[in-house]
């Protein structure tokens, strides 16, 4: 039943890829530090605007762009058949470890992706959040209404070939936005690719699979540098994160 408020509802799930059932889930899992996270605005049964940003090691970030490239970052479709459609692409940052591009995807034909499902069950404008890592694909949708979410579901799983499993998450109230890794006004530009190949590259990892020496010497900047751009991207995340925890109602007492 749809339930009237001021916020929008949102519905997550997870698909996940049998190795060798898809060559793109497949490099994902090939490749741990690779990520990709993607936002799409639905604009018409056969349409959306698309921002997808890859992090990871360049050649498999290289790899990865060519991928989506040569499949004009069409959905993916999640049954038997392959979707067609045309698309225009527009890079807005190439660095070696780091891409974001904005795409619009329309003419989209008749295939069972999650996005033509969705686009017969959910209201246009609906916002579809999807982030790629380790041969999982973990989606958000963000709609108006969830009146017809159980339907969707069921079309989803139908749809699904062998090699393709969902796993629902939850439906709910959407209570914030996970776009930061996208736009972040808090950071400088400098201080955005430092945390983001930071991460891409394990040195947030226990134990950690790079040093900062060695991450400076592959970014080409003094290591003193590097150190002080990521004490400075931490400072902030973190006291941006302490500012939201404390205007819950479980904020500490003082």
């Amino acid at each position: 039943m749809s339930v009237s408020t001021d916020r929008l509802r949102e519905f997550t799930f997870t698909l996940e890829y049998d190795p060798g059932e898809d060559e793109v889930a497949d490099l994902f899992r090939d490749h741990p530090n690779l990520r990709a996270s993607m936002i799409d605005i639905n604009t018409g049964d056969r349409s959306y605007v698309r921002l997808v940003q890859l992090t990871g090691p360049p050649k498999a970030t290289d790899h990865l762009q060519t991928m989506l490239e040569d499949r004009e970052y069409l959905p993916r479709a999640v049954g038997s058949d392959q979707c067609c459609g045309t698309s225009t692409a527009y890079r807005l940052e190439c660095a070696p470890r780091q891409r974001l591009v904005y795409a619009y995807v329309d003419r989209i034909c008749d295939c069972q992706s999650i996005h033509n499902i969705a686009s017969a069950y959910l209201d246009r404008g609906t916002i579809f959040e999807c982030r790629h890592h380790a041969g999982r694909e973990r989606w958000r949708l963000l709609m108006r209404s969830d009146e017809a979410v159980g339907e969707l579901l069921e079309h989803i799983e139908a749809a699904c070939r062998d090699g393709v499993t969902v796993d629902v998450g939850h439906l709910g109230e959407a209570t914030e936005w996970h776009g930061e890794a996208f736009v972040d006004a808090d950071l400088t530009g400098s201080q955005r690719e430092a945390i983001a190949q930071a991460a891409a590259r394990g040195y947030y990892e226990r134990p950690r699979e790079v040093t900062i020496g060695e991450l400076a010497a592959e970014l080409d900047i003094p290591e003193s540098t590097l150190s002080y751009r990521l004490r400075m991207a931490e400072s902030r995340l973190v006291k941006r994160c302490l500012n939201r925890y404390a205007e819950t109602d479980d904020a500490p007492l003082a």
